[in-house]
Parts: structure tokens; sequence; C-alpha cells
């Protein structure tokens, strides 16, 4: 599965059996459709702005929308005039309720909670794009050598021992490399390949484990769990006998 297609996935997964249980909105959830769509026909940054729920998540590395002033500042970037008028041309029929997970635009490229919190937007601006590239090479350039041919940066973790970053290789791999955080390396203390994806459950949980002879190392990514579970977990087993359960968290610009 490669990167883009895993952030896909996250963002808008979800199963056939609760999108054939998603149902058309209800008066309330109208409203607040209606309130944004009109907000996007009269180009109303300021409205779209307080909507937003913060910090609005973008494609790593590049930094989230800390909050309003800064959205305010890169709009144009994240809302450019084809998102724009994607929502202002949007009917109801273009908007489903899914459970939960609350208003869906499409195929989700934008997600609204209940009450017309803008949660998600999992669209790309062209200009967004070209600042992705920039941030990605610049990522590489902070790396040694060894570990600077990747496509694309998929998660930085920071766990009570290590640091730990995923990166997408050519061909869809993935490479785990970690350091102990006592390390002043720049090389990494282990890299592994061809790390394996497992979802776990319908909410985003998942795991990217990589093997290393008799040992394994999973990673897991928590994205649903409560205020006690942590965005991250480096579990490392030998055999089926796991030896370490280090939590981490997620580094995000």
């Amino acid at each position: 599965m490669k990167y883009r297609t895993l952030l896909l996935w996250l963002f808008t997964m979800i199963p056939p059996a609760l999108y054939a249980q998603s149902s058309r909105l209800s008066g309330a959830q109208q409203m607040v459709v209606e309130k944004l769509v009109r907000a996007a026909s009269a180009g109303d940054k300021r409205q779209i702005a307080t909507a937003v729920v913060y910090p609005l998540r973008r494609t790593y590395p590049l930094a989230d929308v800390k909050s309003k002033a800064e959205l305010l500042i890169r709009f144009d970037t994240v809302f450019d005039d084809e998102l724009l008028h994607r929502i202002a041309r949007s009917k109801m029929d273009d908007w489903s309720a899914v459970g939960w997970r609350g208003l869906m635009l499409d195929n989700g490229i934008l997600w609204m909670n209940d009450t017309g919190g803008i949660t998600t937007i999992n669209y790309q601006s062209e200009k967004e794009k070209i600042l992705l590239e920039r941030a990605i090479q610049k990522d590489k350039q902070q790396l040694p050598p060894s570990l600077q041919q990747f496509v694309a940066p998929l998660y930085k973790i920071v766990t009570n021992r290590y640091r730990i970053r995923i990166d997408e290789l050519a061909g869809g791999q993935w490479r785990y490399a970690c350091w102990s955080l006592k390390s002043r390396k720049q090389e990494p203390d282990l890299v592994l390949c061809n790390g394996v994806f497992e979802a776990q459950g319908s909410g985003g949980n998942h795991t990217i484990t990589f093997a290393n002879n008799l040992y394994r190392y999973m990673v897991a990514i928590n994205r649903l769990g409560t205020r006690e579970t942590p965005e991250a977990v480096l579990t490392v087993y030998k055999g089926a006998t796991p030896l370490l359960n280090d939590p981490g968290k997620i580094i995000r610009n």
C-alpha cells in the first residue's frame, strides 16, 4: 500500500456495512451544511476559518494549521478556488451522515461534525502539493545520506526510549529507522525494510510490522482511544514473546 493510498485510507475509509447504514442528513445537519455552502459561495474566509476545528491536519511534513489566524494566512493554499467551488456547488445528495464520523462531502473530501465544525480536509491544492514536495526535500536534507533515498515520510515518533521514523521507499516498500534517545549518532542504530501494514478495526488504528530474523518490530498507530491511549506504541517480539512495549508520541510540524 503506497503512502498516499495509506493517507486516503486513514482519512476516508468507511466499511461497506457502515456506509450502507449512513443516512440522509437530518434537518439540523442540513442547516450546518447550508451554512458552509453559503460561506463558500460568498468566499467568506473568516466564517470558514471560524468553523474549523484546530489543529487542522495537513499531510506530513507540512505543518498543521494550528489556529484561525494561521488558517487566514494559509487560506488560499488550503481552500483554493476549486475546493470552494466544490463546496459551494454541492447538493444535499452530495453529503452523507456517517454515524459518529460526522458529515462527509462526496467520498470524504471534507468532513464536519454535527455542529458544523470542519474536522478534516482530504484535498490538496496545486500550491500545497508544491509546498509538500519542498517540505519533503527539506526533510531529506536533515538526514544522513544513507536515509535520504525515499519517496515520502510517513511517521516520526518519539517513544520513552527511541526516536523512530517510517518512510515510503520506491516500489511501495516501507522502511523503519530507529535511534536510541541516548545516541548522538546521525546514523540510525537499526534500519529495517518491507513493513507490513494491518488495519485494526474501522477507526483508523493500524500497525506496521518489520521483521528482523527472529525479532519483529511492530509500530501501532492509535487514532482512536481514550485519553490514556498513547498515539503510538513500539512492541518488540522475539518469536511470539514480547520483549518491549514502549509508548510514544507522533511528532508533527
